[in-house]
């Protein structure tokens, strides 16, 4: 008598159970590797707004503050060599400057700075690693700030990336894969980019420079999530 065949197939019990185990697995790691990266991508943004205006905060050389193997800022005289307006919608105003320790360089002023400070005028300059971070003469002050072009890059890539997987994290219980993070990833790219540039450079207090990125990124994940989810 031939015995009965069993099915070989897994129990429909663990397959009911392995389902929604695999689907909160994936769903947990998309979330995680999400808010990882995102997290980088602010750091590396703190880290941009500190270089900014590490000048600002930095000794003065030579005072007791400014301790050896720390950066300090050195202070010199340089020269107006050269003037020059540069028309357009709005002018610009340049002046050239010889240093003491380096050739000449031209820096943007305001127009006063620029009226007052003729060819041959010695002006006072701070210089921080070695590059001119301030300028001023006669009650005038200029800033020369460095421009976080590549920070502000990377940190936009981070953003993007960061939002997109966690928008499909989000949305994945429901919805599965969708296009729609990944596609939105670019908008989020594009507009941390631009946004990040302006908030590292113009320096203001930390908790806002912080605060807005982080719940502006909050909105937009959260916003592209809900209309992941809504694409069934």
């Amino acid at each position: 008598m031939n015995a009965p065949i069993k099915d070989a197939r897994p129990p429909g019990g663990f397959r009911r159970i392995a389902g929604p185990v695999a689907r909160g697995l994936t769903q947990a790691l998309l979330l995680l590797a999400g808010l990882a990266g995102t997290v980088l991508g602010f750091t590396w943004f703190v880290g941009g707004y500190d270089a900014v205006g590490a000048y600002r905060r930095a000794p003065v050389c030579g005072t007791p503050a400014a301790t050896p193997g720390t950066d300090c800022l050195l202070h010199e005289t340089g020269k107006v060599t050269a003037r020059f307006i540069r028309r357009g919608d709005d002018d610009s105003y340049e002046l050239t400057v010889a240093r003491e320790t380096a050739p000449e360089h031209g820096y943007s002023v305001g127009r006063a700075f620029y009226d007052d400070a003729q060819v041959g005028a010695d002006l006072d300059l701070s210089v921080f690693r070695g590059r001119v971070s301030e300028l001023s003469y006669q009650g005038h002050r200029a800033q020369n700030p460095i421009t976080p072009w590549l920070t502000a890059f990377q940190v936009a890539l981070l953003a993007g990336l960061g939002s997109a997987l966690t928008a499909q994290g989000l949305a994945w219980w429901r919805s599965g894969l969708q296009a729609l993070p990944f596609g939105a990833a670019v908008f989020v790219v594009f507009c941390s980019f631009f946004a990040g540039l302006f908030l590292m450079s113009a320096q203001w207090p930390s908790a806002v420079t912080l605060g807005v990125p982080v719940l502006s990124w909050l909105v937009v994940t959260v916003g592209i999530a809900a209309g992941a989810m809504g694409e069934d």
